[in-house]
């Protein structure tokens, strides 16, 4: 990777007994998105802001109005904490069924390769 040695996500110990790196740039943005994607706001002392709190919003209401509100948080979040990783270019939060389901679509920006990421919970 480019950008110097990373921790892998979620952490550990690698084979040559140092801490492990993640394979490839890919891997790296991928765990950084989760991160962001899972942390409560308010979760980590040094940095309050940090966090998407997609986990509290299995809880919320199950509505066309919690969906938009949730896609925009998501947005914003995305766009500040990782906007210098990735571009988001979908983002489609449905709370149709009984379950909360976000589909992301993104472009890394230091390679230009697309990914994609799909979490689903709920279950009300």
């Amino acid at each position: 990777m480019s950008s110097g040695r990373h921790l892998a996500f979620p952490f550990r110990i690698g084979s040559d007994g140092r801490s492990a790196a993640p394979a490839d740039l890919a891997e790296h943005v991928r765990g950084e998105l989760i991160q962001l994607l899972l942390t409560a706001p308010g979760e980590r002392p040094f940095l309050p802001g940090f966090g998407a709190g997609l986990k509290r919003l299995v809880f919320e209401r199950n509505d066309p109005v919690a969906a938009g509100l949730s896609k925009a948080t998501l947005s914003r979040n995305l766009s500040r904490w990782l906007g210098h990783r990735i571009v988001v270019e979908t983002l489609e939060v449905d709370t149709s069924q009984a379950t909360l389901t976000v589909d992301l679509r993104y472009r890394i920006v230091a390679t230009g390769e697309t990914r994609g990421m799909k979490l689903q919970g709920g279950g009300r």
